[in-house]
């Protein structure tokens, strides 16, 4: 099994040259505890919020309750997990920004309320930068460009091109998420198929339509495409990551069939609240997390749920939040994605 590798400057520098960046450079800084080392606590005294930006049964729900109970057990003190969904992340983002401090307040979230959202809308709850302090980067998650064989009867990616090209009427594809819709954007921006974007709230709707016939295709979140591949009802033609997903070790990436550069994975982090967090408690959280999910047990956990272990530090969050913010926010303003 191919281990997840560390993404360098060099190797941003490289990638954002690909995506026609070139010469730009990361905006900003967000190294959490380089600057002031402190030393973390070794218990916690009050009780710890995470605030999931999702649905519950989700990935992001899910490894939040995963890393909430490590908390649990090394912290000393309850761990409360809720979900606050809408709003692509902002409702989430925005409620622990302003939580009171009677507890110490998280957020597991990832590339929408920390890179996309600043692009997206014109004016945020909270400062993504500001407001928190990065813990970790605790998985990443590929999409999986799936369609209904019922409907699309070609089996790669070439062959369902050339059979797009020849349409007379745009194609169809769906999003549930910021990822996914980038995703299907930057595809059709790199392949120059003529296709339109249907947009749902969940992606447990827009695979149940996809099924159905409903559209074409659909950059989907792992955890809800994995069931449906291996049961026969939809069909992977490739990956949106720089890797192959051991999960689906035959499917390729889009970069392989031709599209260098193309990565679009979304990342799901967890934040502390600068407001009701101190940094000595922020730092123990962000190691405890770290070793919850670099154990055995943490990496079989992600990897049962198609989620790829990442290194799990603020700085590799600090570079993720840095790359997006660029790169996925020039693919919003050439897809017309910004809200009025």
């Amino acid at each position: 099994m191919r281990k997840p590798t560390h993404q360098t400057r060099r190797e941003w520098l490289q990638q954002a040259s690909a995506w026609g960046l070139a010469g730009v450079a990361a905006p900003y800084s967000l190294s959490a505890f380089a600057n002031d080392p402190v030393q973390p606590v070794t218990q916690l005294d009050k009780t710890v919020r995470i605030i999931v930006a999702y649905a519950a049964g989700g990935a992001s729900d899910s490894i939040a309750r995963y890393v909430g109970e490590a908390i649990g057990q090394r912290g000393g003190k309850a761990v409360i997990v809720e979900n606050k969904p809408g709003a692509d992340g902002n409702i989430a983002a925005e409620y622990v920004a302003r939580a009171p401090t009677d507890s110490y307040n998280l957020l597991v979230s990832g590339s929408s309320t920390h890179a996309a959202n600043a692009t997206i809308y014109k004016k945020l709850g909270y400062n993504p930068i500001a407001d928190f302090t990065p813990l970790a980067n605790m998985a990443s998650t590929p999409y999986a460009m799936i369609v209904n064989p019922k409907r699309i009867t070609q089996t790669k990616v070439a062959d369902f091109l050339a059979w797009a090209k020849k349409e007379d009427k745009p194609l169809s594809f769906a999003s549930a998420n910021v990822g996914g819709r980038i995703a299907g954007e930057r595809f059709k921006q790199l392949t120059k198929i003529n296709a339109v974007n249907v947009p749902y709230k969940s992606s447990a709707q827009a695979m149940t339509d996809l099924i159905g016939g409903q559209f074409d295709f659909y950059f989907c979140d792992m955890l809800t495409a994995l069931p449906q591949i291996k049961a026969g009802n939809v069909r992977a033609l490739a990956l949106s990551g720089a890797e192959r997903n051991p999960s689906l070790p035959d499917v390729p990436t889009v970069a392989e069939l031709g599209y260098p550069g193309f990565d679009v994975s979304s990342w799901i982090a967890i934040w502390s609240a600068r407001a009701s967090t101190p940094p000595a408690v922020s730092a123990a959280l962000s190691q405890w997390i770290g070793e919850a999910l670099a154990s055995s047990a943490g990496q079989d956990f992600l990897l049962k749920k198609g989620l790829v272990p990442t290194p799990v530090t603020p700085d590799y969050l600090t570079m993720l939040q840095e790359r997006d913010t660029k790169l996925w926010g020039k693919i919003i303003i050439d897809a017309g994605m910004q809200q009025p």
